[in-house]
C-alpha cells in the first residue's frame, strides 16, 4: 500500500523491502489491536506478529502511536472505498429503500465486527485526549452525501431540504449503536440478530422520510 497520509506517520522507506515491512507491521498492528486494544498491545507483540524484530519496528515507526495513526489512515481509506463501492452499485437505483438500508446496515455491522478491537482502541485513544474521531466524522459526512445524492437520482419528491445533513446525523446514530452492541453486548438485539439490522434500517428510512415513488400509470 502506498498513501501519503499513511506514509506521514511512518519513517522514510526508500527500498521496496522496507515498504513491505511497513505494510506487514500495519497488518500486524491491526490484528494485535483487534485482539488486545491499544494500551494492552506492546511493540514486541506487533513485531512478533509481523515476523520482524523490535529494532525493525523502530526503523519504520517512531512508536506504537505512530503505527496506530498510520493504521487509522489505512482504515479510513478502506472504509471510504467500501461506502463508495456500495453506492456506486447500479442496483441501488432500483432496490426498495428498506431493503437497501437493511443491506447497508448488514455491511456496516460485518465491517465493524471484523475490527471490533480497532474501535475499542479508538475509544481508548480518545479517552487519553487524542483526536481520533475527525476521521469517523469525515466518513459519516461522505455517507450522508451519498445517501442524499441517491435520493435525488431516484427522484424522491418529499426529500427534506437538509437531507445530506440529516443522513450524516442518522449515520452517526446507527454507527454508534452498532459499535455499542458489538463492544458492550446486546440491548435488546445482538449484533447477529436479523432484527437488529432491520430496525436500524427502519430508523434510517423513517427519519429521512425516504419512500419509494410508485411507478407512473401506463
Amino acid at each position: 500500500m502506498s498513501d501519503p497520509k499513511i506514509d506521514a506517520w511512518a519513517l522514510p522507506a526508500h527500498q521496496t523491502r522496507s515498504r513491505d515491512q511497513r505494510d506487514r507491521l500495519l497488518r500486524a498492528g491491526e490484528r494485535v489491536f483487534a485482539q488486545k486494544g491499544f494500551w494492552e498491545a506492546h511493540v514486541t507483540d506487533i513485531a512478533k506478529a509481523a515476523d520482524c524484530s523490535v529494532g525493525s519496528f523502530y526503523r519504520r515507526f517512531k512508536d506504537k502511536e505512530a503505527l496506530f495513526f498510520a493504521l487509522q489512515e489505512y482504515m479510513h481509506e478502506r472504509a471510504h472505498e467500501n461506502i463508495q463501492r456500495f453506492f456506486d452499485d447500479p442496483g441501488c437505483l432500483q432496490e426498495p429503500f428498506p431493503d437497501l438500508f437493511e443491506r447497508l446496515m448488514g455491511n456496516t455491522i460485518r465491517a465493524i465486527r471484523g475490527i471490533a478491537g480497532y474501535y475499542r482502541a479508538l475509544y481508548e485513544m480518545s479517552l487519553r485526549g487524542h483526536a481520533v474521531w475527525p476521521k469517523m466524522r469525515e466518513l459519516e459526512e461522505y455517507q450522508g452525501a451519498r445517501i442524499a445524492e441517491l435520493a435525488l437520482r431516484r427522484g424522491v419528491s418529499r426529500a427534506r431540504p437538509d437531507l445530506a445533513m440529516a443522513a450524516q446525523f442518522i449515520t452517526r446514530v446507527v454507527n454508534g449503536q452498532i459499535i455499542s452492541v458489538i463492544l458492550y453486548g446486546a440491548g435488546p438485539f445482538a449484533f447477529d440478530d436479523p432484527r437488529f439490522r432491520r430496525e436500524l434500517a427502519r430508523l434510517c428510512v423513517d427519519y429521512l422520510d425516504l419512500r419509494d415513488t410508485p411507478p407512473a400509470p401506463e
